[in-house]
């Protein structure tokens, strides 16, 4: 995999199921000021991903499935690659079910929601089963639609109003900072840039700009997302929009084009597809070194259905609810692990072999 194909994996996973709830979270946790939030959270984000480099370029060729336990021993190591597993499927679990509740609100109230299910499963099956390089690839090419994504929101100005942003400051830093906590898991899908470390092949050139660069393009797109939100709605409204974004575009009309909202929902569905599709492959690849198999394949064929079968007997808005926490809440201990394995790594002098 090239510097470029790491850039668009980590950008396609990081811009998934986060972008019709984000405006509406930040408003709960730091009202206007939300947009500053965003900010904040995505340069929390390059600092830990610096952690992350650092961490890497100490085991070239190797990922985390790989050094774990050369830093932490055999058995504590297994621990910490299980944990990492168990998050891949959690967070793949929960954005199945965010992603059939959206559907059924927004696209196809009277679909079968079993349709929607197996169609996912095909879908991230034929592609989570290939190798990295083929998932880089589709990732490269899926990339052109943020930026469709993004010129379907800036259509239309008529509604724009900036005094809803002031005044600047008005939840004050605690707000702020609370908001940034809860923007914090919409940046979630740069932690597997861990399991690609292995595979990308740099040509002796650092992969920290690639990876700087995806992340800053996130936070760019989930603070243009934000701003718009914030400019058509007052904070008054947003207290009953919990999807500010399709609602904003379900009340443009162009002349050659009715409902810019289903065209926008169509783009993001591809969108969350290859975030699932990343999760997929790095729980099946850690699956597969775990169990000593040829090919992270087969742990695939398992994972796919398995994951879209228990999404589907969870579906209730209080389950999703309870899953949302428990990943919340792991996904903090799971991001400052590596930040630990660096320092361990650091003062006990370990460091990887290139392979031949």
């Amino acid at each position: 995999m090239t510097r470029t194909q790491s850039f668009a994996f980590i950008l396609q996973t990081q811009i998934g199921i986060a972008v019709l709830s984000v405006p509406y979270d930040l408003h709960k946790s730091a009202g206007a000021d939300g947009w500053m939030s965003v900010l904040i959270a995505g340069a929390i984000v390059q600092l830990i991903l610096c952690a992350y480099v650092l961490l890497c370029k100490r085991f070239p060729q190797h990922n985390l499935f790989d050094f774990a336990p050369i830093i932490l021993g055999q058995w504590l190591g297994k621990v910490v690659n299980v944990a990492y597993i168990a998050h891949f499927l959690l967070t793949t679990s929960l954005i199945v079910l965010m992603e059939m509740t959206f559907v059924e609100k927004w696209i196809l109230p009277f679909t079968n929601p079993w349709l929607v299910l197996v169609a996912n499963c095909i879908v991230c099956t034929y592609l989570a089963k290939e190798p990295i390089r083929i998932i880089a690839r589709y990732n490269v090419l899926m990339t052109f639609l943020i930026v469709v994504m993004l010129s379907i929101m800036m259509t239309s100005f008529r509604s724009v109003d900036f005094r809803y942003l002031l005044p600047i400051g008005q939840s004050g830093w605690s707000g702020v900072m609370a908001g940034a906590k809860s923007s914090f898991l919409s940046f979630l899908g740069f932690e597997v840039m861990l399991v690609l470390s292995g595979d990308v092949r740099s040509a002796g050139k650092s992969f920290m700009p690639p990876l700087l660069w995806a992340n800053g393009l996130a936070t760019l797109f989930f603070l243009l997302i934000v701003l718009v939100s914030y400019l058509n709605f007052s904070q008054e409204a947003l207290d009953f929009i919990p999807q500010p974004v399709p609602y904003y575009l379900n009340g443009i009309s162009l002349p050659f084009l009715e409902r810019l909202d289903l065209l926008f929902l169509s783009i993001w569905l591809v969108k969350v597809t290859a975030t699932l599709i990343s999760y997929f492959y790095c729980a099946g690849k850690g699956l597969s070194q775990l169990f000593h198999l040829r090919h992270h394949a087969k742990a695939i064929y398992v994972l796919v259905p398995l994951v879209c079968a228990l999404g589907f007997l969870w579906r209730s808005e209080e389950r999703m609810e309870i899953l949302g926490k428990i990943v919340e809440y792991e996904s903090y201990i799971i991001l400052g692990i590596p930040i630990l394995l660096l320092l361990l790594a650091w003062l006990l002098g370990k460091r990887g072999q290139v392979l031949a």
